[in-house]
């Protein structure tokens, strides 16, 4: 905007020579120095204000040399004079008063508003400090200008005033020098102004404001006025802030650094007593190892001697195995054997039996037939059949009688044939009837007789058939009683054997072999369980040492990240060094270091600051070596491109181990889930296998109680057998007698059944006969009836013959004649039949006579002779059965025999020797082994082992409760890494033996490694100790320097103010009451002794690193804060009163506001010489209302101020010439806020003493 629009009467409100003059433009490369100014110091010489306070105006306000400011209450004296903070670094809302508008609406209320501070540099060039507000009017930034106050950078050609956005491209185009960026930040701004280098800032931003603070800084360079803006804020506002003035000492103590501690991670230090006790534990147990040795090698000597026993059980079982299959064989042979011959002998008994059977048949069928033939005799002699062949033989002789007969009684008849004839047809008739009758008669009689005949026959039929059915029933009863008679003697066999060898009850035999199942069934669920208890173990110390391993590998995740942290910290301070430090001296007056320097310097030296480096002239060697340094790497701060890729790489690896805290302690989290699983599961199979061992131990006993019992019941059924055994005998009498009375019973029966067919077949005969009789009866009855009439007839024919003449008694002698011979024949030819038959008779029956007593001779030979062969064969049969059974019981004994050393080896083996392997020191079976002996060896070596692994177990568990005493430190991780290993390899759990094994390699392989590795731990934290030790003596050394300063610059300040005396103020460090500074002094005193001897340290350094570690805060560790440790004391005698002072309230009410205030000067002005130092500089100190002091201590305080190279500049309402006269720049703010100069006249007649007036040069 245009100057003259904003305010047209710009230069006209004043006189020109009483208007505030700007400073004449100087070339702009050459600066004169004002003359009477002092020569070669950094100086604020102007503020200039473009429309600011005065809307529309270009104001100049002269600094160099003391400003005052005057004018009535209200005009704006105290805001402008606060302008001078800013320059010196206080935050805008510092230098507004309170109740006004903001800092940017009060100084900087347009876009055409500029504060412009210009200062003069040592060399004489100036630069500016340009103060404007962004676009958005919120923020105010500073332009640096490396040029002196010109007025067309700010107001063009025609009169306008540049905006601020176009204030750099009118510097631009006006082609002066000046700072490409604005500054932003305050930070940033006291950073360049102050000379100082912000700490965690990126190196490139380091590099930018390090190169800034060379051109615009208003201090030289290794000379920063850290807390400047403190110092003037607290100075202006009349208040001692003490924390402000603590951190100026312990600034300026340690040059910036804000703390000391000890750098080791407290985990670190932790781990190190930790270690040490852990080591210290495993020393202790050494005599330990060389006792549990010697135990090894018994317990290896015994194990050696049970591989020995456990390969003569093995040869000692395959001999028993070939023995018992031997006998096996031999018993199955001979079992066969015996039930051939049972067979056989069976067999052969049964053959015997039936043929004496069927002979004894045969004999009686012989007898039977010979009583047949010899009943048939005497019934044909009976019926006189000799007498009736003879008479037979004669029939032909009797039919010649009778035909002789027949003619001579056809010859006595002659004439009188034909009464014979009539009677003879009479006679014939009736023997017709009779004939007849007798003829129906003897057919009746012969049907009766084959009636007989088929009744004898049906009679034999069954008799055959009883015969048979009696056969077939008693066989199979006598082939049952032979069985039995067999089973009897088999019974008896038997009952001899159990005798003998008493049998068991089966069920108690049945319930001991179950018992003894479940006993190994329960031994093997305790094995079971005892695998699974170890497994679950097993599992459990792999989840803790997998535990133990995820806390190592989240403490060396933690290591790292901290590792990764320092590096990271150690790049960024590589990137941003101290200002003050050797690399950033070399990178700002040394580019090229990288080429040479940066080769061979020792890196540590790089950050030191207090080298104090000094450019001089360049030399082709170093402390009079050449050296050719082509090849040679630069160090890594040389390379800040490299840096930069290291920090990225840093934060890369930050953020990878930061990705792997979290996957290990997620993992740990579930893990420890797992181990207390495995913990209860780990309970319940420990429950279990105590269930077990209960279990087995009920079982044995129950086995106990059967084995009794069965011992019990065995010499029972020993008494029972005896008793079964003559049981078995009268059995077997009893069996024989029944079979001989059955065999007996058998005959009786076929005699009864020969008996019945006889008393059935003679009851047909008789019956037959009877008939026979009675028709016999009826035909004689007949044939007397017959011949009654045929006598009749014979009478009458006689009578009728002799009446005709004929020779009756002639006739009658022929006929009786006749009639005898009639009968004759007719008898003979009644006889033909039996005669017939006894022919048959005679020539068939007759002759078996001889043949039935030659068979029946034989038969009974026979029966005699089977009879023997029988017993004889049954004889030899018990003998040989006796003989096989013997050795069959012989062999089942041995069996057992063998079974029972199986057993006892199997036990062995299976149950107590599995876990062994057996020697080779045998080729073959010694028949001095036996299983009895071997077990009695075995449990004796086996107690050896017992005794040897309980002495070593508890050894060993001392070794392992030493190693694991100390959790998480080296040696338990190593002690847990190697069992863990050791069980991932093997699958095993680990023994006593390789707990010992693994106790030997620690002290072989690691012992001296631990004990290294504590010493060097040890000089580290201990060293670090020292180091915090002689960083805080150092502190109290220099801190009581800094008070002896101190102490001086107030003894010469009581001199220069009236009505101040004794005036102290002391500064007190607050090392000593430390509540760790006793403790790290004994640990400074301690390492000092133990490091001498290169050992390891005391058990009472211990102490005070664990007393130390007590006391470690968990948030800030072991840390000392400088501030914290500065203690400001003060103390002054004002008009006899003597009042002290410890804070700011009670510094301000030590007395009237002068009196404080002047206290408050002095000890700022104390402060402000250790800030400065021997920079030179010419500070602007900013007091208002001054003539609060009473004049005379005003004169004294700007003189001791200008000797102390402090530019005044003040305000107050009421002006006076004494005052005004100690200012060189002398301005009345009037109503329009313009700055009007004033200048002192003195008058002419007045003498040296006359009053001086103020003339104001604003034209009124």
């Amino acid at each position: 905007m245009s100057t003259d629009s904003q305010n047209p009467s710009l230069d006209l409100l004043a006189p020109e020579e009483a208007v505030a003059k700007e400073p004449p433009q100087l070339a702009e490369d050459v600066i004169a120095a004002p003359q009477n100014a002092p020569q070669g110091l950094f100086r604020l010489m102007n503020i200039h204000l473009i429309d600011s306070l005065s809307r529309g105006r270009v104001q100049t306000m002269g600094i160099d040399g003391g400003m005052a400011l005057t004018g009535r209450n209200g005009r704006g004296k105290t805001s402008l004079l606060s302008l001078a903070l800013l320059f010196a670094g206080v935050e805008p809302r510092d230098v507004v008063s309170q109740g006004k508008d903001s800092f940017i609406d009060y100084y900087l209320p347009n876009q055409t508003s500029y504060l412009v501070y210009e200062y003069e540099r040592p060399d004489g060039t100036r630069r500016l400090v340009v103060v404007l507000s962004n676009s958005t009017a919120d923020k105010i930034r500073f332009r640096f200008v490396n040029s002196h106050f010109r007025r067309d950078m700010f107001v063009t050609d025609d009169g306008q005033f540049v905006l601020n956005k176009e204030f750099r491209q009118r510097l631009v185009y006006l082609k002066i020098p000046h700072a490409e960026k604005l500054v932003d930040t305050y930070t940033d701004y006291r950073a360049i102004i102050q000379g100082w280098q912000p700490p965690h800032v990126d190196p490139t931003h380091r590099r930018y404001l390090f190169g800034m603070a060379d051109v615009y800084a208003f201090t030289t360079y290794n000379r920063p006025l850290r807390h400047l803006e403190k110092l003037t804020k607290g100075m202006f506002s009349r208040k001692a802030n003490f924390d402000d003035l603590q951190q100026v000492v312990a600034d300026w103590v340690f040059e910036g650094k804000p703390s000391a501690g000890i750098q080791t991670e407290r985990k670190r230090v932790e781990n190190w007593p930790r270690d040490y006790n852990a080591y210290q534990n495993i020393m202790n147990i050494t005599p330990l190892v060389d006792v549990a040795k010697a135990h090894r090698s018994d317990l290896e000597a015994a194990e050696d001697a049970i591989r020995e026993v456990k390969e003569k059980f093995i040869f000692l079982q395959d001999h028993l195995f070939f023995t018992k299959a031997q006998r096996e064989s031999e018993q199955s042979l001979k079992q066969t054997y015996l039930d051939e011959e049972t067979a056989a002998h069976e067999e052969n008994a049964l053959g015997l039996t039936k043929a004496i059977q069927s002979a004894r048949f045969d004999i009686d069928a012989c007898d039977r037939n010979l009583k047949d033939i010899e009943a048939a005799r005497q019934d044909y002699e009976s019926k006189g059949v000799d007498e009736k062949r003879a008479r037979a033989a004669q029939a032909a002789v009797f039919n010649d009688e009778l035909r002789s007969v027949d003619t001579k009684l056809d010859l006595a008849l002659g004439a009188a044939r034909g009464i014979k004839a009539k009677f003879d047809k009479q006679i014939n008739e009736e023997n017709r009837l009779h004939n007849d009758f007798r003829a129906v008669a003897l057919d009746k009689i012969n049907v009766l007789r084959d009636e007989a005949r088929e009744a004898q026959a049906k009679i034999e039929g069954v008799h055959a058939d009883a015969l048979k059915v009696l056969d077939d029933s008693s066989s199979d009863e006598l082939h049952r009683l032979v069985g039995e008679v067999q089973q009897r003697h088999g019974e008896l066999a038997r009952a001899q054997e159990r005798a003998a060898n008493p049998p068991v009850d089966p069920l108690i035999q049945a319930g001991i072999d179950k018992k003894n199942l479940d006993l190994r069934d329960a031994n093997k669920a305790i094995g079971t369980s005892h695998a699974s208890v170890a497994n679950r173990q097993r599992l459990v110390d792999d989840l803790q040492a997998k535990s133990s391993k995820y806390d190592v590998t989240i403490g060396a995740i933690k290591q790292s990240i901290a590792q990764q942290k320092d590096l990271i910290e150690e790049i960024i301070r590589a990137h941003t060094p101290d200002q003050d430090s050797l690399l950033a001296f070399l990178r700002a007056n040394r580019p090229d270091w990288s080429e040479d320097i940066a080769k061979v310097i020792n890196p540590g030296l790089l950050h030191r600051t207090d080298l104090h480096p000094q450019l001089t002239a360049v030399s082709a060697s170093l402390y009079g070596i050449a050296l050719e340094l082509e090849f040679v790497e630069a160090t890594d701060e040389a390379d800040e491109s490299r840096l930069h890729e290291k920090l990225d790489e840093a934060n890369q690896a930050l953020d990878a181990f930061q990705v792997q805290l979290e996957r290990a302690i997620e993992q740990q989290i579930e893990l420890r889930k797992s181990i207390k699983i495995a913990a209860d599961e780990l309970t319940l199979a420990r429950s279990a296998l105590m269930k077990a061992n209960s279990a087995t131990q009920a079982l044995e006993r129950e086995v106990d109680e059967l084995d009794a019992q069965q011992r019990k019941m065995l010499d029972e059924a020993r008494q029972l057998a005896q008793a079964q055994m003559v049981e078995c005998e009268r059995r077997v009498r009893h069996a024989e007698q029944a079979h001989t009375e059955f065999i007996g019973r058998i005959a009786s029966k076929k005699q009864s059944l020969v008996q019945q067919r006889e008393k059935d077949t003679s009851a047909v005969s008789i019956q037959l006969n009877s008939e026979i009789r009675d028709i016999q009866s009826s035909i004689e009855a007949h044939k007397r009836a017959c011949e009654s009439s045929i006598e009749f007839f014979l009478e009458q024919q006689k009578r009728e013959l002799a009446g005709e003449g004929a020779d009756v008694n002639v006739i009658t002698m022929l006929e009786n004649k006749r009639e005898e011979l009639l009968k004759t024949l007719e008898d003979i030819k009644s006889w033909s039949e039996l005669l017939s038959e006894w022919q048959i008779w005679k020539k068939q029956v007759l002759p078996q006579i001889s043949v039935l007593q030659a068979k029946k001779e034989q038969r009974q030979t026979d029966f005699d002779q089977d009879t023997i062969r029988l017993q004889e064969a049954t004889d030899a049969w018990i003998r040989k059965r006796e003989q096989v059974v013997a050795s069959i019981k012989e062999c089942r004994s041995a069996i057992v025999s063998i079974e029972g050393q199986l057993v006892v080896v199997a036990s062995c083996l299976e149950d107590r020797l599995k876990s062994y392997v057996s020697t080779s020191r045998h080729e073959a079976y010694d028949t001095a082994w036996e299983a009895n002996s071997l077990r009695a060896a075995m449990i004796t070596f086996q107690q050896q082992i017992t005794e040897s692994e309980g002495h070593l177990r508890k050894l060993t568990l001392k070794m392992r409760t030493a190693f694991l005493e100390v959790p998480h430190a080296a040696p338990s991780t190593y002690f847990q890494d190697r069992l863990y290993n050791i069980r991932t390899e093997t699958g095993e759990e680990v023994d006593a033996r390789m707990t010992l094994r693994v106790v030997e390699d620690w002290f072989a392989t690691e012992h001296d490694k631990s004990r290294r590795l504590l010493v060097a731990d040890a000089k580290t934290i201990f060293g670090e100790i020292q180091g915090l030790h002689r960083v805080l003596q150092t502190f109290n050394k220099k801190l009581s320097s800094f008070n002896a300063s101190l102490q001086e610059h107030l003894e010469h300040s009581s001199t220069v103010f009236d009505n101040l005396s004794e005036l102290k103020i002391s500064i007190y460090s607050g090392v000593e009451e430390l509540d760790y500074w006793s403790v790290i002094t004994k640990i400074t005193n301690d390492r000092e002794e133990w490091t001498q001897e290169d050992s390891l340290p005391s058990a009472d350094a211990v102490a005070h690193l664990n007393t130390l570690l007590a006391i470690w805060d968990g948030n800030r560790g072991i840390n000392a804060q400088f501030k914290s440790l500065v203690s400001i004391r003060g103390s002054v005698r004002e008009q006899g009163n003597y009042r002290q002072f410890r804070n700011r309230t009670e510094l301000e009410n030590i007395s009237s506001n002068g009196l404080s205030y002047l206290v408050l000067i002095i000890l700022f002005l104390g402060f402000i010489g250790k800030v400065r130092g021997n920079a030179p500089v010419q500070l602007t100190w900013c007091v208002d209302e001054l003539k609060a002091i009473d004049a005379e201590n005003i004169v004294s305080l700007c003189n001791y101020l200008g000797q102390n190279r402090i530019t005044l500049c003040t305000a107050f309402p009421d002006p006076d010439a004494e005052t005004l006269m100690l200012f060189e720049h002398k301005y009345k703010l009037d109503a329009e806020r313009r700055l009007v100069q004033c200048e002192l006249s003195v008058e002419e007649e007045a003498g040296d003493d006359s009053e001086l007036e103020l003339a104001w040069e604003d034209g009124e």
